[in-house]
C-alpha cells in the first residue's frame, strides 16, 4: 500500500492512535489515504491494519503481547445521522484462534471519534492493571486500574465515573481478567452495549488492560450538512415510525420470541420447545410486569434496549438494563430455564462478570447432556449435578467460569478445546463451527445455516446475515442480481442459490460495519417493507457525509472481506471448516449441495476447497495479499468471475 495521507477528513479525523503497553508507549499516525478509499472505514480498515500487523506470524498465540487489539469506527459515527454508532473491535480470536472481530453501539464509539481518532490500535501487554484515558484536547495516556481490577462490569463503569466525571467506558470484568476465552467487552453507561462472541475482553485481559475511559463532546466535520440533514431527517423519520419501530421499541430483539420462538430448541437442542414451554415467555407478560423502561444509543429514534425488574420472588429487587433475545435463547429454553425473573437473574450475571451468554450456555448445555446420558458424570464435573432448569447451578457455574474456578476452568474454554480435554464421546453433542458457537440453530433456515459456517470468525448471524433469502424478498433479490434468478432463492428451506445470497450480504453487512451503522432499523423496517437502504441508499448516505464518489463501495467490502478469509487460509482454514460440528442428531447437512458452499465459493472467488484465488485478489487490488497466500501454499489459481460480472 502507498503512503499518501488524509487531505479531505470529513468523515473521518485522519488519525489512527498507537498503544503500546509494553512500552508504556502513545502515539499518533496519520489515516492514508489509501486505507479510507480501499476499506471505507471501521471493520474494513481495522481488516486491513491486523492483517498487516500479524502476517508475518499469523500463528501467534492469541494471548500474547504480539496479538494486536484494534478498535474502529467508521466516518457515520458521531455525525447527525441517526442510528450510527456502531464500532468494531479486532483481533485474533483466543476462543478460535482464527480472525476475530466483535461490534457494539451505544455512545462509546461516538465519544472516541469527537476526541479525534478513526481507530486505536492496542500492542504489547502493561506490567499491572491499566487503563487508557482519552481526553479531547489532551494528550491520551495510560493510567493505574489497580482499583477497578477485580469489579465487575458495572462496578467499574461506577468507579471510572467517581474518579474521572462524566465519561464513556470500554471495560472487562472478571471472565476478562481472568482470560476466559469468551469473555466481551462491555461500554457505555447510558446505554450498555457489548462486544460480544469472539473473545474480544480475553485479549483485553491479557494486556492487563481493564478499561479505555473517553471524555469528549462537538461534531464529526461532514461535506455536506445541508443533504446529511434531509437523508438523516428522512431516515429518523422512516424508522422512528416504521413498522418494526414500534414492536423493536417495545421489546427490543425479544420480539424475535414473537417471531421464531416456536424453532427454538431446549436442552442442547435435544427437541423443539413445547408450546407451554414457550407460553412462559409471553411478550405481554414481559412488558406488563417486569419491563421497566427502555435506553436508546446515540440519535436513535427506536430504543431497542430493555430494561427490568422484578417485584416477587426469590429475585425479588433484582433490575437490569440489557436482556436480548441471545440471553433468553441461551440462557432459558437451551438450559431448559422457562422463567423470566431466572432469565433476568442469569443474564444480568453474564453481563457483570463480562462473558458471551451465547458460548456459555452451549458449553454448558453440551456438558449437561452428556450428565444426562451418563458419558460424564459428578466426578468429571468437580462433583456437580449437572440438572436442566435449576437456576442457582447455572448461577454458580456463571460465577465459576467468570474466576475460572473447579470445573468452571473447563467451560471456561471452547467447545473442540472441552472435548480434547474430556473424552471422544462428548465431541457429537457440541455444537461449533470453527470452534464458535451459533447464537441459535436455525439448520432448517439454510440462507442462515449457510452464513454461519462460511463467517470468517466462526459461526455467526450478523456478518453476513441473509434478510433478503430470509424473508423471501423477490424484489429486492432481482435488484440485486437481475431478473434471471431462480424461483426458490426466495425458498429459505431450499439450497438452490443460497451462495449468491450470502456473497452478497457478507459485502452488505461489512459496509454497515465499516461506515458504523446498526442494523436494527433496517432490520425492523426497510426489510419488511420496499428496500429501501441497499448499496446505492448507503452509498447516498456516505457520500454526503465524505464528499468522495460511492462507486468503489462494493469492491471495498470485497477487499475487505477477503482479507479476513485470506488470515484464515494462511492458519489452514479451508472446507473443511466451514461446515457445522455436533448436535445434527443423524440428520444431513445440505450444504453440500451445489447451491449452497459450492456457489459461496464462485460468487467470493474462491476454489472448491475455500481458499481465496489469485484472480479474484487481483481483481480488488490485493495483489500483496495473493503473493502472501502463494509463499504459503493456500492461494489457488483458479479462474473466477470478478465482482462486476455477479450483479447487476
Amino acid at each position: 500500500m502507498n503512503n499518501v495521507t488524509c487531505s479531505n477528513r470529513y468523515g473521518w479525523r485522519g488519525r489512527i492512535l498507537h498503544v503500546d503497553l509494553s512500552e508504556s508507549r502513545i502515539w499518533e499516525e496519520e489515516l492514508t489515504e489509501d486505507l479510507m478509499y480501499d476499506y471505507i472505514g471501521g471493520s474494513g480498515i481495522n481488516a486491513r491494519l491486523f492483517y498487516d500487523l500479524i502476517k508475518e506470524a499469523p500463528g501467534v498465540d492469541p494471548l500474547s503481547p504480539e496479538n494486536p487489539l484494534i478498535f474502529g469506527f467508521g466516518q457515520l459515527v458521531g455525525t447527525s445521522f441517526p442510528c450510527a454508532t456502531r464500532y468494531t473491535v479486532t483481533s485474533k480470536s483466543p476462543l478460535t484462534g482464527i480472525f476475530g472481530d466483535s461490534n457494539a453501539g451505544g455512545y462509546f464509539g461516538v465519544r472516541v471519534k469527537q476526541a479525534g481518532y478513526d481507530h486505536i490500535v492496542i500492542r504489547g501487554k502493561a506490567d499491572k492493571p491499566t487503563a487508557i484515558y482519552i481526553e479531547k484536547g489532551t494528550q491520551p495516556r495510560l493510567v493505574d486500574a489497580a482499583d477497578i481490577w477485580g469489579l465487575d462490569t458495572y462496578a467499574t463503569d461506577e468507579k471510572i465515573h467517581q474518579e474521572y466525571g462524566t465519561c464513556e467506558t470500554a471495560r472487562i470484568g472478571p471472565a476478562g481478567e481472568n482470560l476466559v476465552t469468551y469473555a466481551n467487552i462491555f461500554s457505555g453507561t447510558k446505554r450498555v452495549s457489548s462486544n460480544g462472541r469472539a473473545g474480544m475482553g480475553c485479549v483485553m485481559g491479557a494486556k492487563n488492560l481493564k478499561a479505555i475511559i473517553v471524555k469528549a463532546d462537538g461534531k464529526v466535520p461532514v461535506a455536506d450538512n445541508e443533504k446529511l440533514g434531509v437523508l438523516s431527517k428522512k431516515y429518523r423519520e422512516l424508522w422512528g415510525n416504521g413498522p418494526g419501530t414500534a414492536a423493536n421499541s417495545e421489546y427490543g430483539t425479544l420480539l424475535l420470541i414473537a417471531q421464531i420462538g416456536a424453532e427454538v430448541g431446549i436442552k442442547n437442542d435435544q427437541e423443539k420447545i413445547t408450546p407451554e414451554q414457550l407460553e412462559q415467555y409471553d411478550l405481554d407478560v414481559f412488558l406488563n410486569k417486569y419491563k421497566d423502561g427502555k435506553s436508546s444509543c446515540y440519535l436513535c429514534p427506536v430504543g431497542c434496549s430493555q430494561k427490568w425488574k422484578v417485584d416477587d420472588g426469590i429475585y425479588r429487587g433484582e433490575s437490569g438494563d440489557k436482556i436480548e433475545f441471545g440471553h433468553y435463547i441461551n440462557l432459558g429454553p437451551l438450559l431448559g430455564i422457562f422463567d423470566y425473573p431466572s432469565l433476568f437473574h442469569l443474564a444480568d450475571l453474564t453481563n457483570r462478570m463480562g462473558m458471551d451468554c451465547t458460548q456459555f450456555g452451549w458449553n454448558l448445555s453440551m456438558i449437561m447432556e452428556c450428565f444426562q446420558r451418563g458419558i460424564l458424570s459428578s466426578e468429571d464435573t468437580g462433583g456437580m449435578d449437572l440438572k436442566w432448569g435449576d437456576t442457582e447451578l447455572v448461577s454458580d457455574m456463571i460465577k465459576k467460569v467468570a474466576d475460572r474456578e473447579g470445573f468452571g476452568d473447563m467451560l471456561a474454554e471452547s467447545i473442540p478445546e472441552i472435548i480434547r480435554r474430556l473424552n471422544p464421546q462428548v465431541k457429537p453433542y457440541g455444537f461449533h463451527t470453527k470452534g464458535m458457537t451459533f447464537p441459535y440453530n436455525r439448520k432448517e433456515v439454510l440462507p442462515m445455516s449457510l452464513a454461519s459456517s462460511v463467517a470468517a470468525r466462526g459461526a455467526d448471524h450478523m456478518k453476513g446475515h441473509p434478510f433478503s433469502a430470509l424473508v423471501g424478498s423477490r424484489d429486492m433479490l432481482e435488484r440485486i442480481f437481475g431478473k434471471e434468478i431462480p424461483d426458490e432463492i426466495t425458498d429459505s428451506r431450499s439450497p438452490v442459490a443460497k451462495g449468491r445470497v450470502v456473497w452478497w450480504h457478507e459485502n452488505y453487512k461489512m459496509l454497515m460495519d465499516s461506515l458504523g451503522l446498526c442494523f436494527i432499523p433496517v432490520a425492523g423496517t426497510t426489510i419488511f417493507g420496499d428496500p429501501l437502504i441497499l448499496f446505492e441508499e448507503m452509498g447516498e448516505i456516505y457520500q454526503a457525509v465524505t464528499g468522495r464518489d460511492p462507486a468503489s463501495l462494493f469492491e471495498s467490502t470485497e477487499r475487505a472481506n477477503l482479507v479476513e478469509r485470506s488470515y484464515n487460509a494462511l492458519l489452514g482454514i479451508n472446507r473443511k471448516d466451514d461446515v457445522r460440528k455436533g448436535t445434527t442428531r443423524g440428520e444431513d447437512d445440505p450444504i453440500t449441495h451445489s447451491g449452497m458452499l459450492d456457489e459461496y465459493y464462485h460468487y467470493r472467488g474462491c476454489s472448491k476447497e475455500g481458499l481465496p484465488g489469485r484472480k479474484r485478489l487481483e481483481d480488488v487490488g490485493l495483489t500483496d495479499v495473493a503473493e502472501d497466500l502463494a509463499k504459503s501454499g493456500v492461494l489457488s489459481e483458479q479462474e473466477s468471475p470478478s465482482p462486476e460480472e455477479l450483479i447487476v
